[in-house]
């Protein structure tokens, strides 16, 4: 008969790397916890593959500490490959000794890396994270990016950017040095003149914000695009709505795109087209928000588009208040064979 402490030893006498794999699945607050369990466990959480620094962390183990005294010393004893560091404590603001943190981070296995910053000033990251060379992932919340000219991160697959500010001129050419770039949000970040984006691997693009206009220099695999507006400003420029659909039929791989519907006004500048002077070939799905259905030159526009679009199969149209839409499917309808209209109200 086994004695209670070898059953209980059994998780113990496990090999260190499935260990490790079990406290990388645990939160920050539950790894910790395991140094009271017993001498032998003490230091165990030293070499957990990932520190998330986050609301439940905040919860458990802050309280009326500051969060600037754990981190650094947490990073100083942790040993092995981090895979994972994500700082998102709840009213975390910028300070100098997130710079310091971000040098004890070991650059050649970091994969994943998050930054939220949520009250007071952007922060500057620091250059030593353009060092991080196995980076797959990457989210900042409320920084500023100004990455080298040509440098990127060869490895990266998902970008996420919120409230950050970039630098127009040199954005392109970060995306493009991007090489495995697959997934790209960038929401209320700075305004561009003209968005340029230039990745080979980008499957998903999602932007809310300003631009005057975007150009998809090479991205012949992105399938799916979500385009709204911040600011009425977007659309100053002449030629607007033409440019943008033009630039959208460039995509070979487009499947689903997500729209504001008034972006699409400037098609009936020159008088109300039936159709577009190019197609959209491949679409298959297409959501239209912010629809004003008492507008009328907006309708023929959205029509227009729609008749553009021989093979959708999908059409969602969303309008912010009340409107009676009686005999608008049976206009629409004769699009394509298999067209299924949602229309609702925000």
């Amino acid at each position: 008969m086994c004695s209670g402490r070898s059953e209980a030893d059994l998780i113990s006498n496990l090999p260190g790397s499935i260990i490790e794999n079990i406290l990388g699945c645990l939160p920050l607050r539950d790894v910790v916890r395991t140094s009271i369990l017993s001498r032998e466990w003490r230091y165990k959480w030293v070499t957990c593959p990932e520190l998330v620094f986050d609301f439940w962390f905040d919860q458990m183990f802050l309280g009326n500490h500051k969060l600037e005294k754990l981190v650094y010393p947490i990073l100083e004893l942790h040993q092995g490959p981090l895979i994972k560091f994500a700082l998102q404590v709840p009213a975390f603001r910028s300070c100098p000794d997130i710079d310091q943190w971000v040098d004890l981070i070991p650059s050649n296995t970091i994969q994943d890396f998050t930054l939220h910053i949520s009250r007071g000033d952007n922060h500057q990251l620091p250059f030593r994270i353009f060092t991080f060379n196995q980076l797959r992932k990457l989210k900042l919340y409320r920084c500023v990016l100004n990455p080298p000219l040509g440098k990127g991160f060869n490895k990266l697959l998902n970008l996420d950017l919120q409230n950050v500010d970039l630098v127009p001129e040199t954005f392109a050419s970060f995306i493009s040095a991007c090489l495995m770039l697959e997934r790209l949000r960038m929401i209320d970040c700075t305004s561009f003149d003209c968005l340029e984006i230039d990745a080979s691997k980008l499957k998903f693009l999602e932007f809310h914000g300003v631009f005057r206009s975007i150009s998809f220099e090479n991205s012949p695999l992105l399938a799916e695009v979500i385009i709204s507006f911040s600011s009425i400003d977007f659309g100053t420029g002449k030629c607007f709505s033409s440019n943008l659909i033009k630039s959208l039929s460039c995509l070979p791989s487009l499947e689903e795109l997500h729209l504001q519907a008034f972006a699409l006004e400037e098609l009936a500048e020159d008088g109300l087209p039936k159709k577009l002077p190019v197609t959209l070939e491949t679409l298959k799905i297409l959501h239209l928000s912010d629809m004003y259905f008492e507008k009328i030159e907006e309708i023929c526009c959205v029509l227009c588009l729609i008749r553009s679009s021989p093979n959708l199969q999908k059409l969602k149209i969303t309008a912010s208040f009340h409107f009676r839409c009686c005999g608008f499917r049976g206009r629409i309808s004769p699009c394509t064979k298999k067209l299924g209209l949602l229309v609702g109200s925000a």
